[in-house]
């Protein structure tokens, strides 16, 4: 795990009790983890609640992918349902991958990210909003459903989802967290339209998907070693932070790794000197910290590193050229005529080894890029966006 990885996980998870590695069971409450076929997926902190237990299919693609477990956790939060996570994963191994899903590869995802895929293995997640269809689901959201009506507890309709879908040769953990988003107050999904469009001319909802970005790209560094059976290792006694944090004066933090983060951090932190691990005096050094932590980087941080990078090192390489054209020639015309005829070639030589790559690639990628979809519980609210 990276340094920002550990220190979040390290300073601002609440502590919390890992469940035991055992089978789940409908009606008990877990924390920080849970497991499923012997893989385990990350909690947000706080209890939360097996609702649902049964199996899933795999649908638009023929293979003998066998059973499917599937479960169905809520975080319940007075009489509404604040949260779920749904997952799957299989119950015997395969030979040539589980291919990826839909939400990681098309257009009108609020944000999505594919950190690795191959023929045969492949590692993604994405956020975008969902909304419950009207009828059907697995036999484990059925009875979902049923728990929260048995138990008085209002059921969201509409939610922002993060989902993961992790898989290798032989084995698929595909886990999906939906929120309310009521702690959103008007901008709720149940209230506002989250379509890309809405997003991208909204500040507020750019920094709302921001975050949610922020937090799977924090909390993907666990489900490694969760398909490995390997994540009490990891957390130890803490559980991820909650992505949606209302902070001190009603508000929703606008900053993932920041405000948000900062409110579970502070609570920590005070905890921590309640119990006599840090002394109440050294609070304010560490608050203070805590509050110039740095934003996680952008995209447009990205590219502009990465153009400053290619200006730099093309005049470099330039530079070389021509220096050593000039030391052979010793005439400045020639000099420049040859390095012009080296970048010229270079260029063509680099355009040709790319689309030869692009090439291999796509022909590697027959069984990685083939859809293998499970019977979700939600479904995307707007059709793709180009």
């Amino acid at each position: 795990m990276g340094r920002l990885g550990g220190l979040a996980l390290a300073t601002l998870a609440a502590t919390v009790m890992a469940p035991d590695a055992r089978a789940l069971e409908v009606g008990e409450t877990v924390a920080g983890y849970a497991e499923l076929n012997g893989r385990q997926f990350p909690l947000p902190e706080g209890e939360w609640t097996v609702a649902g237990m049964g199996h899933n299919t795999v649908s638009g693609v023929a293979g003998a992918y066998g059973t499917i477990a599937n479960a169905i956790l809520l975080q319940l939060n007075g009489d509404r349902v604040r949260g779920i996570v749904e997952v799957n994963t299989n119950a015997i191994a395969v030979t040539k991958g589980w291919g990826t899903t839909d939400a990681c590869l098309r257009d009108g995802v609020l944000a999505k990210l594919n950190l690795y895929r191959t023929a045969v293995d492949g590692f993604c997640y994405f956020v975008t909003e969902t909304t419950k269809p009207a009828t059907g689901g697995t036999a484990a959201w059925q009875a979902a459903q049923a728990f929260a009506a048995d138990g008085g507890f209002a059921m969201p309709k509409e939610w922002l989802t993060v989902g993961f879908r992790l898989s290798n040769r032989h084995d698929i953990l595909d886990a999906r967290y939906h929120f309310d988003g009521l702690e959103l107050g008007g901008l709720a999904p149940a209230k506002a339209d989250w379509t890309l469009e809405t997003v991208i001319a909204d500040p507020q909802k750019y920094a709302v998907v921001n975050d949610l970005n922020a937090w799977a790209g924090l909390t993907s560094e666990l489900f490694e070693s969760g398909l490995r059976g390997r994540l009490a290792e990891k957390l130890g006694d803490s559980a991820v932070p909650q992505p949606l944090v209302v902070v001190d004066d009603g508000s929703v933090d606008p900053d993932a790794i920041g405000r948000a983060s900062k409110a579970s951090r502070k609570r920590a932190l005070q905890d921590l000197a309640a119990a006599g691990v840090i002394r109440e005096e050294d609070l304010a050094v560490y608050f203070a910290a805590v509050d110039n932590v740095a934003p996680p980087p952008t995209l447009e941080d990205y590219y502009q590193t990465l153009v400053a990078k290619t200006i730099s090192y093309n005049l470099f390489r330039v530079s070389v050229d021509y220096l050593l054209a000039f030391i052979v020639t010793v005439n400045a015309a020639v000099s420049g005529y040859i390095t012009a005829a080296i970048v010229v070639t270079h260029s063509m030589a680099q355009i040709a080894n790319d689309v030869a790559w692009d090439s291999y690639i796509a022909g590697q990628r027959r069984d990685g890029s083939e859809l293998v979809e499970f019977d979700y519980i939600a479904q995307p609210t707007a059709e793709p966006v180009s």
